[in-house]
């Protein structure tokens, strides 16, 4: 099953949509290229966008050492080979950039340029979450300075939990899992300390739902 979900980019300054557009960036001697390409645009009902969703493909050069045997004689050399890194986006005019899949940078360096603002993988607030959403049916904690330093839990309302309830609350949290009421619906969702927030359930849950759930309810704990 494919869960709704993406990375929060937090865009620093005020936007509109995006266009389709090209980069090129230097690297040591190469050009690289890069094209933002929008696929589609839902509009509400006064006509205004209220989401975009386009692709980001990147190009990139990887060397790696390849090995020639000629008559006996053994050569290393260095080969370059070309690739693309791409990631699906959504756009939510004003707010911020859903990236559904990301590699390091990549591509909020490129997001960056294409709207002349920064714009950087959001953090999350799980602390507060915690406090007005609580019954977390899943919850990761670290750096607690006990024998039990990190761990994952998984049940129902963990907080609650007798023997790692209060472990989990007053730890740092690398993600929870709480469920949300959200537009007549149980929503079940996992949000990560590093700006992810994923629908578990329902399954397959409705991209234009999904933005703006993350609008309502999970974009005022980012920073």
């Amino acid at each position: 099953m494919t869960f709704t979900g993406g990375v929060v980019g937090v865009v620093h300054g005020d936007f509109d949509t995006l266009s389709d557009g090209y980069i090129s960036e230097e690297m040591g001697d190469d050009d690289l290229e890069c094209y933002i390409d929008i696929k589609e645009e839902a509009q509400d009902l006064s006509g205004e966008v209220s989401f975009q969703e386009g692709i980001v493909a990147a190009e990139r050069v990887d060397t790696r050492e390849a090995v020639e045997v000629d008559q006996g004689n053994v050569y290393v050399r260095e080969i370059r080979d070309q690739d693309w890194d791409w990631a699906k986006f959504w756009v939510v005019p004003g707010e911020f950039i859903i990236v559904q899949n990301h590699k390091g940078g990549f591509p909020f360096d490129q997001l960056s340029q294409a709207t002349g603002l920064e714009v950087r993988k959001a953090k999350i607030n799980l602390t507060e979450i915690v406090q007005n959403h609580p019954g977390q049916w899943m919850g990761g904690f670290t750096d607690r300075p006990e024998r039990v330093r990190s761990g994952t839990l998984y049940g129902d309302e963990i907080e609650e939990d007798i023997d790692m309830g209060d472990a989990f609350v007053e730890s740092d949290k690398n993600q929870i899992g709480p469920i949300i009421e959200f537009d007549g619906k149980e929503i079940k969702a996992r949000v990560t300390k590093d700006g992810m927030v994923q629908v578990v359930s329902p399954g397959t849950y409705d991209m234009e739902k999904y933005l703006r759930l993350v609008s309502e309810v999970f974009f005022q704990y980012t920073y």
